[in-house]
């Protein structure tokens, strides 16, 4: 649906963003967004980060929520300034969201392809041919099974390396922080 929607609003002929430039009297702006190989991949990612954007919010607004704002005084009464208190007390405090929200959007980033395939199709020009993509087009596309099988494979092992990677840092992480 996200895939579908944007596709009309980055349409070149008749999309909501090329006529709000050319009504504001920015035709020059006015792209062929996902035609031209040189903004295609741009676009997918606005699309996919406005995709995405929701799901780290509210972690980071619920890890916040549960940060003690007594710990905020005291800082504040040591003499730490916003930026200070923000990295040394909030951002340490919701580290268990930050390595949760790390893992699933990188995983989401991987294995793209609804997006892809509704906008795009891997093109122009193979601009925006992503992993996922690229193993259902040679598996479905081109008949060639094995192939497509294999890249799908080589992405699964690449998401489960990066998952163990990410959860060591975190236990990592945890077991400096209880020491």
């Amino acid at each position: 649906m996200t895939g579908i929607v944007w596709g009309w609003i980055l349409n070149p002929s008749f999309g909501a963003l090329n006529a709000i430039l050319t009504s504001a009297h920015l035709d020059g702006l006015a792209k062929n967004w996902l035609g031209d190989p040189a903004y295609a991949l741009y676009s997918v990612m606005v699309v996919m980060i406005w995709f995405q954007v929701g799901y780290p919010v509210v972690m980071f607004m619920s890890g916040l929520q549960r940060v003690d704002p007594e710990l905020y005084e005291a800082a504040a009464i040591d003499g730490a300034g916003w930026w200070r208190r923000f990295t040394r007390i909030a951002i340490y405090q919701i580290k268990p969201e930050i390595y949760v929200v790390l893992v699933t959007t990188t995983i989401a980033a991987l294995k793209i392809f609804g997006q892809i395939y509704v906008l795009t199709r891997g093109g122009p020009g193979n601009a925006t041919l992503v992993p996922a993509y690229f193993a259902y087009q040679n598996f479905f596309e081109k008949a060639q099974v094995g192939y497509g099988s294999a890249i799908a494979t080589v992405l699964a092992l690449i998401i489960v390396v990066l998952s163990v990677v990410f959860l060591r840092i975190q236990a990592r992480d945890e077991r400096r922080d209880l020491a």
